[in-house]
């Protein structure tokens, strides 16, 4: 515990406002949860943003009683009417007046040492842009931790051309960025713009930097879960799709690596009935590799029994 007062003292000297920036939309069930995990961080130098996509659930009620409670702390952008995922990213960035911007959906958790930890992170790495973590999944219903991210999404470190060969490898909830004003999310997409954002943050030559520690938790319940079931993972890809295009005419010199995330972004299509074969293909063309090589032959060599 000392160590921590001592860390808090040497990171609150710095006077780094934090802006903790809350995407949230009738989610007021998961909100509290979210709130008093911001409320309980060690380091106390930040504002909370929440804004509001027009939620329908008494979410506007309830967030204008926390900042009666804690006047001065909050920063409520409550829209009338529902705008988009991509719009509401963008009416919190507007408000955000920290050095650093820290990132969470309003049904996920912050653990107490998150901010403290990614402040460090960024203070005694200058050319970091975008800094993340690991965090646990759980589900909603019994609270029990399903898996580490980390584990299904390999942790990576680089520049811009490592994001773009990747794609979001960082969950969204555990993300900290410098507050560059110049960089917004475009609103070409309205589902998935946080690819081309982080792209955009690091390609005047930032670093993306990991903190190889659980600093928070992703909540899996049936509406994040139904959602990726209606078809909204697919309006994901074609935004990503997008992304890419917008990528190799802004940044042709990252051609290269754009051709690598068409790849992977084929690759993901290939599940989808009837399509396994042409997605292969296409996977292969834009970007040969052994590992899409294989998938193909095994294919062809099982008369499609075989879809790895």
């Amino acid at each position: 515990m000392e160590k921590i007062v001592q860390r808090v003292r040497s990171t609150t000297n710095s006077e780094a406002l934090v802006s903790v920036a809350i995407i949230t939309y009738n989610q007021k069930e998961f909100l509290r949860d979210c709130i008093e995990s911001v409320l309980n961080q060690i380091y106390q130098n930040y504002e909370i943003i929440v804004s509001d996509d027009g939620s329908t659930d008494g979410t506007h009620e309830m967030l204008v009683e926390y900042e009666k409670k804690y006047p001065g702390k909050f920063n409520l952008v409550l829209s009338t009417h529902n705008r988009g995922i991509t719009k509401n990213h963008n009416a919190a960035l507007s408000q955000c007046n920290g050095a650093f911007i820290a990132w969470i959906g309003g049904d996920d958790i912050m653990l107490p040492e998150k901010l403290l930890d990614q402040v460090e992170y960024m203070n005694k790495h200058d050319d970091c842009m975008i800094c993340y973590h690991d965090l646990e999944v759980f589900d909603s219903a019994s609270n029990k931790k399903l898996y580490l991210f980390s584990e299904k999404n390999k942790p990576r470190t680089g520049t811009v051309e490592t994001i773009i060969s990747n794609g979001c490898f960082n969950g969204a909830s555990s993300t900290m960025t410098r507050n560059n004003r110049e960089v917004l999310f475009d609103a070409r997409l309205p589902v998935a713009s946080d690819w081309l954002f982080w792209v955009e943050l690091l390609v005047d030559g930032g670093r993306i930097g990991y903190i190889n520690k659980t600093l928070g938790r992703y909540r899996r319940h049936d509406n994040n879960i139904t959602s990726a079931d209606r078809g909204e993972n697919n309006a994901g890809i074609v935004d990503h799709f997008l992304s890419c295009s917008i990528i190799s005419v802004k940044y042709p010199q990252h051609m290269k690596k754009v051709l690598k995330s068409y790849s992977r972004l084929y690759l993901a299509l290939r599940h989808i009935p009837g399509n396994y074969f042409n997605a292969i293909f296409l996977s292969l063309r834009s970007f040969p590799s052994f590992r899409v090589l294989f998938v193909l032959c095994l294919y062809l060599l099982t008369f499609g029994s075989i879809k790895p």
